[in-house]
């Protein structure tokens, strides 16, 4: 059984949370969700524990469908607990002095963000150019010293009267020496105004809806106490494995922010379910019919079901393999990456297909899906874009580097997919012969990885709905949804016709279908959460009635001279 917890549900009627409708971006929208993200946070209470062990209770916080009602709220609360917090705990157990910290930001008496990324360094943060150079009384000066160095989107500016600190990656310099990257615990202001020497320039509005308030942030020669740095000064033995050790909350991230899909994938399929079940159209007889009643509403739907219901056994069965720490580290990052590679392939072309059979209801960002979408999206970006996560993945599996855990259900199609793609990677990689970082590989295996990351998480996420006894109908749907992904694979090397396919996913969606409302009830739980019209008429009716309406007597005579009455 998945973990309990209690539920955010009673947020929803405080007037902090109460929404009439779709809460425009602006100021008020803004502040309104640092506030959210905190009572979210006070809400969940969690403790230092909770964050250095990843109990059940860190990875359900992440998962809670409160995300839904204010996705800013979500973002901040994931970047204050996991990657601050994260950061800091180790070094509070061993550090008293870092305790009162620690208490402000597990109780959000402060907002916390995380600087690693400079606009000049993105995927290659290990050679960012901030500096903080260690003075003789043993503080610190911090200084971004080009414009390419400044940090990049983390939000900085005051808002809400909360007090912002981060935790800022620099190159510590002692002298004219280089020791590495170090993480430092900075105040950029009080909540009202920035402290000096913190400059943040607010970025515009990402892609649509609700946004955070991203920014570029540089430093001028900050001072900074002793007790700033996280760490010690001395020169590590090597560079690289201090940074990754530095930076490891976000291989954390990587799986917890994908975990936002969860909740995510079920609201979507539940608004275009449900209005798709309501929609009428006329058919040749002048009768009115469901949009539902089409094949083609229903797949895109169907599939969505299938997914979301095979997400969330894969979801618990990942976060119980992360969080076992007999599993080394680059293992446990492995499947954060696969869970995050498998997700987004599915909900990039749900959210997408589910959009599009809105029709014209779906652009509109007031029916949240174009919003759920940007957030999927972002997702796909932060805490490790994915295309990166997969080549450096896929490449280490190669390579032979760690194993990851093998399949359990070695005669589904689907793992026999992985283990024929990946023998059949080897195979290229040892004709290639020139090693990982020469251009043959570049090309031939490059375009690979990022397949070859998606055939693992598709097994094992069939092999979690499996064994949590997910609906054999919607795992059929599933297991056609991958096979749709590689289908040329699976004609070569299973003699798999489109016939076959097809009349897999035929059979399946006609045994779904007469069921399809009764499925879709059982994500009801979801709707509270939802501020989307289009779900039911009684919203729809009311959301209009709401709206600005202009009414008039004018009188406006085309025919004759554009004249006006008067």
């Amino acid at each position: 059984m998945p973990p309990q917890t209690e539920p955010s549900l009673q947020l929803l009627s405080t007037s902090l949370f109460r929404s009439e409708g779709y809460e425009a971006s602006g100021h008020e929208s803004l502040e309104r969700s640092y506030h959210r993200a905190r009572a979210i946070g006070r809400h969940h209470g969690l403790t230092i524990d909770d964050i250095l062990s990843l109990t059940p209770k860190f990875w359900q916080s992440h998962m809670d469908a409160i995300v839904i009602r204010d996705i800013v709220a979500h973002l901040l609360f994931t970047i204050q607990y996991n990657l601050v917090a994260g950061t800091i705990g180790p070094y509070a157990m061993k550090r008293p002095d870092l305790r009162p910290v620690m208490e402000k930001i597990l109780s959000f008496d402060v907002s916390a963000c995380f600087m690693l990324n400079e606009i000049d360094h993105g995927c290659d943060a290990k050679n960012l150019e901030t500096t903080a150079t260690l003075q003789s009384d043993g503080s610190f000066v911090l200084h971004s010293p080009t414009p390419g160095a400044a940090k990049f989107m983390p939000p900085s500016m005051p808002i809400a009267g909360i007090p912002r600190i981060a935790i800022v990656f620099a190159r510590l310099m002692v002298g004219e020496d280089d020791r590495g990257i170090r993480p430092f615990i900075v105040a950029l202001g009080d909540g009202k105004e920035m402290c000096k020497g913190v400059k943040s320039t607010t970025l515009p509005s990402i892609a649509c809806g609700r946004t955070l308030d991203h920014a570029i942030t540089s430093f001028d020669q900050v001072c900074l106490s002793s007790t700033a740095m996280l760490g010690s000064p001395k020169k590590p033995a090597n560079m690289r494995s201090q940074f990754l050790t530095a930076i490891n909350r976000l291989g954390f991230g990587t799986l917890a922010l994908s975990l936002a899909a969860v909740p995510s994938l079920r609201s979507a399929t539940l608004i275009a379910g449900k209005y798709s079940l309501r929609r009428m159209v006329s058919d040749a007889q002048g009768f009115p019919k469901p949009i539902i009643s089409f094949r083609t509403q229903q797949l895109p739907i169907m599939h969505a079901l299938a997914q979301s219901t095979v997400l969330e056994p894969f979801a618990h069965w990942i976060t119980a393999q992360f969080s076992d720490t007999s599993l080394e580290f680059p293992v446990r990052h492995a499947l954060a990456v696969i869970f995050k590679g498998a997700v987004m392939q599915y909900t990039q072309t749900s959210f997408g297909d589910l959009l599009e059979r809105c029709g014209a209801q779906g652009v509109f960002i007031h029916n949240q899906l174009a919003e759920i979408e940007d957030l999927n999206r972002c997702n796909g970006i932060a805490e490790g874009e994915i295309l990166v996560l997969c080549i450096r993945l896929a490449t280490e599996i190669l390579l032979g580097r760690y194993q990851i855990p093998k399949a359990t259900k070695p005669n589904s199609m689907i793992a026999k997919h992985e283990e024929g793609y990946i023998a059949e990677m080897l195979t290229l990689q040892r004709s290639i012969n020139e090693g990982h970082r020469s251009e043959a590989f570049n090309n031939r295996i490059l375009p690979h990885c990022r397949p070859i990351v998606l055939a693992i998480g598709h097994r094992m996420a069939y092999e979690a709905a499996v064994n949590a006894g997910v609906d054999s109908d919607l795992l059929t749907l599933f297991e056609v949804g991958v096979i749709k992904t590689d289908f040329s694979w699976y004609v070569e090397n299973l003699g798999l016709s489109r016939a076959d396919l097809f009349d897999m996913e035929c059979k399946a969606a006609d045994s779904v279908l007469p069921r399809i409302g009764e499925i879709l009830n059982r994500l009801d739980k979801m709707e509270p959460y939802l501020t989307a019209p289009i779900l039911s008429a009684e919203r729809w009716e009311k959301f209009i009635a709401e709206r600005e309406t202009v009414e008039g007597d004018a009188f406006f005579d085309i025919f004759n001279g554009g004249g006006y009455a008067t």
